[in-house]
């Protein structure tokens, strides 16, 4: 029996957290931490021994944006799967890690499943 994935979910937005972890916590394969902002993930990457999957907001509040945040947990992290979100038309994804999935809001709960699914397979982690 596998065990469930660990995901990071990082936004501003307390709905777009909301909605993203409804939408894995309907699957027995995840469980999920929302973290507001990049301050309160930066500190719960520091405590945090295992963490499989990020999903985070390019735009955060504060001096860490989400492409630099997932940096971050690369560093602390190695083998973790990032996806990374922005309703921003702006962001294009050359600009997130090479390792990343790059999710345009809106977005759905199969197109979630779907990115987190191939962040997974870019580190050698099986796909949920």
């Amino acid at each position: 029996m596998e065990t469930k994935k660990t995901v990071l979910i990082v936004d501003d937005d307390d709905l777009v957290l909301e909605s993203i972890d409804l939408h894995l916590s309907a699957t027995e394969d995840f469980q999920t931490i929302r973290v507001l902002g990049s301050a309160g993930a930066i500190s719960h990457m520091q405590n945090a021994p295992s963490i499989d999957v990020i999903v985070a907001d390019v735009i955060l509040a504060g001096s860490v944006s989400g492409i630099d945040l997932c940096q971050k947990a690369i560093n602390r992290y190695p083998r973790i799967a990032v996806v990374v979100i922005t309703a921003d038309p702006e962001v294009q994804c050359a600009e997130i890690p090479e390792r990343g999935v790059f999710l345009r809001k809106p977005f759905g709960g199969e197109q979630l499943l779907e990115a987190i699914g191939v962040a997974l397979g870019r580190v050698g982690g099986t796909a949920a």
